[in-house]
């Protein structure tokens, strides 16, 4: 029977990749909307949470893809955690044969190697030494039908061996959740890393359509003579194409995490992934009110590293009691086997039965004991240097828990400023608009430098906070996954705090400033 564990880690039945999924993808993310993940088409923009964005066309070629689906999938598909499923299997099967070293050998037709029996045919001519010493010039023959059974076993390979391949078993089904844990993290950071893509997208298509404006203002001014140097309209040029330019950057930035993720997934490389997620919003998964020293605790129990470590130190706990009793124990030897046997000079006749027995206990000392000794020695020293190994686990989570919670809060601080920015931005930008940015007061001269200054403040603001959420997203399932529980299972937990200021600026209407 294949033991809890390892039956958990089975691979999923892996799901053909098309379009029509996403039926399936929309029922999951329903699912989930209630803790706050909520695909594109079953958001529904509220005033707490920011706008949502307009339908987009779908690029030819592109294909919707959110969290949940993406973590399912790479469970199911992904080549590494295959990989490591595998192992357990391996090692389970290990197990298993070290569990039957006492069930003896049986063999039919021949003679085995270690007992010096009757061979199943043997002819001699020539000469022969009897046991008396005397030398005889003979030709004979012997054949024999064997069937038999033996046992040849160290009675501390077959009491230890278990125990060791049973540790190791566990061992490799932490290992394979490390395994599954880090890819499912992989795959969460590559998701955000999309909808960082595309929301730069968005951003710059927002600041783009205001450097047009500015570009379209300077060159009326300059018709109309109202421009206050020669180089106004240089200068809005300049800004439109250094945007179209950092357009082209995303984009080739977006084809790039969509070829990870699709690596990820096991999907056709050719195939852009878009993320379906309606907007995009901070998401609390662990609760800010734990305390460092519960979250610490969590973290020692729970992380799957720790698991493997302990288990490798059973593992070289039994290897070390194995090598100081091996040569107190005795390897036994049992043999039986049955035949008929017949031969004869010249020629084979006389057939009859024939049955032999074996059975004895030896003890053996390596180099007169000192090899035992010093192999007694070295398993010592493995199974110290696998107890200060979970010594050394322990201080690596500790470190990773105490530094993903603290830049939790870190990162939650900055949002507010880098909300208020983008608020203060948009004030800015607004007032100038009213303004006409200049071009309203009679024989003003038109300078384009004050929008162009409030369009960059504007553009970095949008950035920096488009950063912090993705950061703090970021850093909410880096914290869940060094306290040692799947990026999957983080998904339910999620709930989005509310935003007043939209992450990704709604959809800019040409003309409008």
């Amino acid at each position: 029977m294949i033991p809890r564990m390892e039956a958990e880690m089975m691979p999923l039945n892996k799901p053909r990749i098309r379009r029509g999924f996403l039926a399936w993808s929309l029922a999951v993310a329903c699912s989930l909307s209630g803790a706050g993940i909520l695909s594109a088409q079953t958001a529904a923009p509220t005033p707490a949470a920011g706008i949502s964005k307009e339908p987009q066309p779908t690029p030819s070629g592109a294909l919707p893809i959110d969290l949940p689906y993406a973590l399912r999938l790479v469970n199911a598909s992904n080549p590494t955690i295959a990989i490591a499923r595998e192992r357990v299997r391996e090692a389970y099967a290990r197990q298993q044969q070290a569990n039957v070293l006492w069930v003896p050998n049986l063999w039919f037709g021949g003679n085995p190697d270690n007992l010096t029996l009757v061979p199943a045919f043997y002819h001699h001519d020539g000469q022969i030494q009897n046991s008396r010493g005397q030398i005889l010039n003979t030709s004979k023959t012997e054949v024999a039908l064997i069937a038999g059974t033996g046992l040849n076993f160290s009675i501390a390979d077959a009491y230890f061996a278990p125990r060791v391949a049973r540790n190791l078993t566990a061992a490799e089904q932490a290992r394979a959740r490390v395994v599954t844990y880090n890819v499912q993290l992989d795959v969460a950071l590559t998701y955000l890393e999309l909808l960082r893509v595309y929301g730069a997208l968005a951003v710059v298509n927002e600041i783009l359509a205001k450097a047009e404006i500015m570009l379209r203002d300077a060159n009326t001014a300059e018709r109309a003579g109202m421009n206050k140097t020669t180089a106004d309209a240089n200068r809005a040029r300049t800004e439109v194409e250094l945007r179209r330019k950092e357009r082209l950057d995303w984009e080739g930035q977006a084809a790039v995490v969509s070829a990870r993720l699709a690596q990820l997934l096991l999907l056709d490389p050719s195939v852009d992934l878009v993320p379906a997620d309606a907007k995009v919003l901070p998401l609390v998964i662990v609760p800010e009110d734990q305390s460092l020293d519960d979250l610490l605790a969590i973290g020692l129990m729970s992380r799957p590293e720790l698991a493997e470590s302990r288990a490798l130190v059973a593992a070289a706990l039994a290897r070390w009691r194995q090598e100081r009793t091996r040569p107190l124990l005795p390897t036994l030897q049992m043999a039986y086997y049955g035949a008929q046997f017949g031969g004869g000079t010249p020629g084979v006749h006389n057939y009859g039965g024939r049955d032999d027995f074996l059975a004895q206990a030896t003890w053996e000392l390596k180099n007169g004991g000192l090899g035992n000794l010093f192999q007694a020695r070295a398993t010592r020293s493995q199974y110290n240097e696998a107890n200060l190994h979970v010594t050394e686990v322990q201080a690596q989570v500790a470190a990773e828990v105490v530094a993903a919670a603290k830049l939790v809060r870190k990162r939650q601080l900055a949002l507010h400023n880098a909300e208020e920015a983008v608020r203060q931005a948009e004030e800015m930008w607004t007032r100038l608009a009213k303004a006409s940015f200049g071009m309203a007061v009679p024989a003003a001269k038109y300078d384009p430098l004050e929008p162009i200054l409030a369009e960059q403040a504007l553009h970095n603001a949008r950035m920096q906070y488009l950063d912090s959420v993705i950061d703090y997203n970021r850093e909410q399932f880096r914290l869940f996954w060094a306290m040692g529980q799947p990026p999957l299972s983080a998904l339910p937990r999620a709930t989005a705090v509310p935003v007043q200021e939209p992450v990704e600026p709604p959809p800019s209407v040409p003309g409008q400033r």
